[in-house]
């Protein structure tokens, strides 16, 4: 019961947030499916298609009326193009045509959104001719840390009358992003560090905030069905020589809740999915995007160890040969599907959707699973690792 009203409460603050925003000059134009042929995609159907791509990421989501959002597009190196080059192919198999209403950028790095001049987002727009009506990305402009020789390229790119035409949009937390069509909401949860990162261009310092800490976290519902993409956010704080990561991932799992499918950060990493975050989440599936032919030892052991004591995980590849993934399956492409907001299949695998009654005595936002104190609101998850008082707000 508990559970319901929150949702309710969640999709009216939603709306609200939205309505409160500055309005657009139009909406993206809609995907009208039969343009280009028939695909695969059956209108009435919500799906999520986390193609598997090799160290490249990219991840498609159609509501059940045909509207499109491409999250990421992704390349397994700077000078590559068949990352881009799967992901076409992909699209015009799946949708049966070459438009897309959304593309999604959760942050800047090679291995999610390409090269300009080379691969990525920018073959599959400037080479292949695929249509974009909006793409949604972070605040390249105020929040510079480790990736600035990438974000540079990007930003001209964007600012050029070839960007302008796929009316990009800087997206804020609270904010509804996506309209994937009726029965459909979609929220963005972390964007920038979302208020615990300070702005300003940090590239030149020796340990600035990694690209990966501004990631932009969505979270979507269809019916009962939670599915939250955060893209590579980060879950601890660690120093190194060249770069620094900052939990973000405990003030976000305060406001993701309890989730059906988790699509797992930064490919597994030691430095993602914390305890804390998992707890809150509760994820019945778990979906991991991740290349063979990795160096950074992705997916993690432990990583994959907390994902399958509370869920059943899903590979795109192995990743990292030493990591045993016990009873997790490796797919190739890992497809969800649901026709009703309840009952949905991963690679072919049934699920029944769930708002389980969670416990949250204390009100704080974090359930008992992951609360240190559920007496106390006082008392919270304590920052992985610690806090960073250089770049990072700490409580």
């Amino acid at each position: 019961m508990w559970r319901n009203h929150f949702r309710s409460g969640l999709v009216f603050v939603l709306f609200w947030v939205a309505a409160c925003m500055p309005s657009l000059d139009e909406p993206p134009p809609r995907v009208v499916v039969g343009e280009c042929g028939d695909g695969t995609w059956r209108f009435g159907t919500f799906e999520i298609h986390h193609i598997a791509m090799g160290r490249g990421v990219s991840t498609l989501i159609i509501g059940p009326t045909g509207r499109t959002a491409l999250v990421d597009v992704g390349e397994g190196a700077w000078d590559r193009t068949d990352g881009a080059e799967k992901v076409g192919a992909y699209v015009r198999e799946t949708l049966g045509c070459a438009r897309l209403d959304y593309v999604v950028i959760s942050h800047f790095h090679v291995d999610h959104v390409g090269t300009v001049g080379h691969g990525g987002l920018w073959h599959l727009t400037q080479v292949q001719g695929f249509q974009v009506g909006r793409v949604l990305h972070r605040d390249l402009n105020r929040f510079v840390g480790t990736s600035a020789g990438t974000l540079a390229t990007w930003r001209s790119f964007l600012a050029s009358s070839a960007g302008q035409a796929m009316r990009p949009q800087v997206a804020r937390s609270a904010f509804q992003a996506l309209d994937l069509g009726e029965g459909v909401t979609t929220a963005v949860l972390a964007a920038d560090g979302s208020g615990a990162l300070a702005a300003g261009d940090f590239s030149g310092d020796v340990s600035p905030p990694d690209e990966n800490d501004y990631s932009l976290a969505l979270l979507l519902r269809f019916g009962n069905l939670d599915y939250l993409t955060a893209g590579d956010l980060s879950g601890e704080f660690a120093r190194n020589e060249g770069y620094s990561y900052h939990d973000l991932e405990t003030p976000l799992a305060k406001l993701a809740q309890d989730v059906d499918v988790y699509r797992v950060s930064h490919h597994g990493s030691a430095h993602s999915s914390n305890p804390t975050l998992l707890s809150q989440l509760r994820p019945r599936v778990s979906i991991l995007q991740v290349g063979d032919e990795n160096q950074d030892g992705h997916p993690s052991q432990d990583v994959v160890d907390r994902l399958g004591a509370i869920s059943a995980v899903y590979l795109t590849e192995h990743g990292d040969p030493s990591t045993q993934l016990g009873s997790a399956k490796v797919v190739g492409h890992v497809v969800l599907r649901s026709r009703d907001g309840r009952n949905y299949t991963v690679a072919g695998d049934r699920f029944v959707a769930s708002d389980p009654a969670r416990t949250d005595v204390d009100g704080d936002g974090y359930f008992a699973e992951a609360d240190p104190d559920d007496a106390s609101a006082s008392v919270l998850p304590a920052l992985r690792g610690g806090c960073d008082e250089v770049y990072q707000t700490c409580y």
